[in-house]
């Protein structure tokens, strides 16, 4: 079996949902975390938690590189009832998402200190310590919010709008945000960091789900 890559571009509804909806909803996270955490140690918090936002935006790019590259695939095999193949591309897809993840979590531990530097101009022994914490625990999420971004765009390329809208708006205004909210008081900033991995494996279940009854829609469809 051979998978044909077209030049088709990502549709319309998927760039939407990428580069407004998603975008939105990064916006309304790093809000509130930065409402918390000014809560729990101020000023000096908020800028570890720049750190680990701004650098966690490449970490997503390069994730949502995937999602969008994989989209014409599976938009055209969804269009022609290949089920055979959606499996295939989704399976690769994961692979793919959980690889560079892993790269991307021994990277982070690797030079953590490293990029701390690139934002601590003035040497803060503070801003390293608690930016090293959240880099090294928050970047765990990726190993599930990696999967996630990709089923994100392959439920909107199977025409699944409706799973890939559920999905972020539970990202965005709901799960992430209500992890943050009751780990913060009980574990500090400890829990403000580990809110994002727990937020992004629940997702993952979610998101597993909502993959099968979509697939699981198509093919009853035949």
């Amino acid at each position: 079996m051979t998978i044909t890559i077209t030049a088709n571009p990502p549709s319309t509804v998927v760039l939407f949902h990428f580069l407004f909806i998603k975008m939105l909803l990064f916006s309304v996270i790093v809000m509130v975390f930065n409402f918390i955490i000014l809560r729990l140690t101020g000023n000096i918090g908020v800028a570890a938690y720049g750190v680990v936002a701004n650098t966690a935006l490449v970490a997503v790019a390069v994730f949502n590189g995937v999602a969008l590259g994989s989209q014409p695939l599976i938009s055209e095999s969804y269009g022609k009832h290949n089920i055979k193949d959606i499996k295939l591309i989704e399976k690769l897809g994961v692979a793919t998402a959980l690889g560079l993840a892993v790269i991307i979590v021994i990277m982070i531990w690797g030079f953590t200190d490293t990029i701390v530097g690139v934002f601590n101009s003035q040497g803060s022994d503070r801003l390293l310590s608690l930016a090293r914490v959240g880099l090294r625990i928050y970047f765990i999420g990726f190993l599930f919010a990696g999967i996630n971004i990709f089923c994100s765009s392959a439920l909107s390329a199977m025409a699944s709008v409706k799973w890939a809208f559920v999905l972020s708006i539970l990202k965005g205004f709901v799960v992430v945000n209500v992890c943050a909210a009751i780990l913060a008081p009980i574990f500090g900033m400890n829990g403000v960091w580990v809110a994002f991995p727990l937020s992004e494996f629940i997702l993952l279940i979610i998101s597993g789900f909502a993959m099968k009854k979509s697939i699981g829609a198509l093919e009853s469809e035949r």
